[in-house]
């Protein structure tokens, strides 16, 4: 529990830089691009979050997978790695030769560019994914962070340098035609560093390649990318089609207020960057159930916690993080997406179950069941009733993938939860914020003294437990 504990907080520190550092800018690129624009900017990263489950095809679960078998790291390490360079490579020099027919397509006829560097961007970012899984196999957590903060701050310089230091004039001459393509340049400029930073670890790569376990890996991987798939629809197709469907002004204030919820998306992501390790390292251990029921419940008291005292806090949160009250029209977004994360969390660790039988392929079918739901209802009823939809679907899609898990896991393997007292802070979490949110009107004063009596409710509820780790520790 303290190497996942210190693990966590180490990769955590790197895994969610990248959205710490688009969290801290929000409210420059609120400031500077207005919201019609902040939609194309909503819309392109969705669709690219798209192709990098694509292109690293589940290849980070399935190197942690057979890396875990004997003898078969090395090999795993290489043949992993080639197989992820032939599919970005093949998929650069598509974009490259028909940048101007996707620009087209997807209604950006001016800017073919943008085609280009999200493919350059793809391109780096996949060639890292197994260096960097490696870094985390092999227990490197510092090395990991170090190379994502270094990617972080070098992309946070160059953007403040574009918007605010760099005359208009020079950008332009760079080819950065309006202000919402600063950051994709940025990033472009990022992604390579990440690559050349993780070079000595691409240069233990050996002109290996084994067919056999390619086809294992395969096997057990295209689930897991279908997976993947599925997870980002829920995350991020309500975002990639609104500005198809909805005013201009209204997708970029849905992208704009959905940026404060990332605070509780931060936590979800630092703790599965230290978890999916650790799960398959417990796998072969006798009390491993008990540990994964231990791990879910302490999870879920301290991420409702986390969730409840940013709901409290929009009052504040908005003035600091959205600075252009333009965007405040989506404010109602934030609970209903804050809470849908922590359903998420949940959710992760239910799915400890199959991973570790190996039986992605049910993951999968959880996961496009809440995609379903993600892309019927949005496409039933956003044009309609407008983005409020979006924020209650994706409730609703990780409500029923994370019951669902738990279902099908308690029967085919059954972890003793505590599910009684997580469903008690649930549901009160949900109660609470319903009443901050729609009685209360976020008064900064109510929501924090709800927030005082749902973390003292869950202190004397789990006042055995604690006590018992301050015992230990004296």
């Amino acid at each position: 529990m303290k190497k996942l504990l210190n693990e966590t907080i180490i990769y955590g520190i790197g895994a969610i830089m990248p959205r710490v550092i688009l969290f801290i800018l929000n409210p420059l690129y609120i400031d500077q691009i207005d919201s019609r624009d902040f939609a194309i900017f909503s819309n392109l990263y969705a669709l690219i979050s798209f192709v990098n489950i694509m292109l690293s095809f589940g290849f980070e679960t399935a190197f942690f997978r057979f890396s875990s078998e004997k003898d078969q790291q090395k090999t795993t390490f290489n043949t992993s790695f080639w197989f992820l360079f032939g599919l970005s490579t093949i998929f650069l020099l598509s974009c490259l030769l028909f940048s101007q027919p996707i620009a087209d397509t997807l209604e950006y006829s001016s800017n073919p560019e943008y085609i280009r560097w999200f493919a350059w961007i793809a391109f780096f970012d996949n060639l890292c994914v197994i260096p960097f899984a490696w870094l985390r196999y092999n227990n490197k957590p510092i090395k990991y962070s170090l190379v994502r903060v270094l990617q972080s701050l070098f992309q946070t310089v160059i953007t403040i340098a574009l918007f605010l230091y760099i005359p208009l004039h020079v950008s332009q001459g760079l080819g950065l035609k309006e202000k919402v393509s600063f950051p994709f340049y940025s990033n472009l400029a990022a992604s390579f560093l990440g690559f050349i930073l993780l070079l000595p670890v691409i240069m233990k790569v050996r002109l290996q390649f084994s067919a056999d376990l390619f086809r294992k890996m395969i096997r057990y991987s295209w689930p897991v990318m279908i997976a993947g798939l599925a997870f980002m629809v829920n995350e991020n197709f309500d975002k990639a089609i609104q500005i198809w469907y909805i005013p201009g002004e209204d997708a970029g204030a849905y992208g704009g207020c959905y940026k404060l919820a990332v605070l509780m998306t931060l936590f979800v992501t630092a703790y599965r960057m230290g978890i999916e390790p650790f799960f398959f390292k417990q796998m072969n251990n006798e009390n491993a159930k008990n540990t994964y029921a231990k791990v879910t419940e302490y999870f879920t008291f301290f991420a409702s916690t986390v969730a409840m005292g940013i709901i409290a806090n929009i009052s504040w949160l908005k003035q600091i993080l959205i600075p252009n009250s333009t965007y405040w029209t989506a404010v109602d977004i934030i609970p209903i997406i804050v809470v849908a994360n922590l359903c998420f969390g949940i959710y992760y660790n239910f799915s400890t179950w199959y991973k570790v039988t190996d039986r992605t392929r049910v993951g999968t079918v959880i996961s496009w069941l809440g995609a379903i739901i993600t892309i019927s209802l949005n496409l039933v009823f956003l044009k309609k009733y407008g983005f409020m939809v979006s924020a209650w679907v994706t409730f609703i899609a990780y409500f029923v993938m994370m019951v669902t898990s738990y279902l099908l896991g308690q029967k085919y393997y059954p972890i003793p939860y505590r599910i009684k007292k997580m469903t008690l802070f649930i549901g009160l979490l949900i109660v609470f914020s319903f009443l901050i949110m729609y009685i209360f009107s976020y008064n900064f004063w109510i929501g924090n003294l709800m927030f005082l009596v749902y973390a003292g409710i869950l202190i004397y509820s789990e006042k055995d437990m604690l006590l018992s780790r301050v015992r230990k520790r004296g």
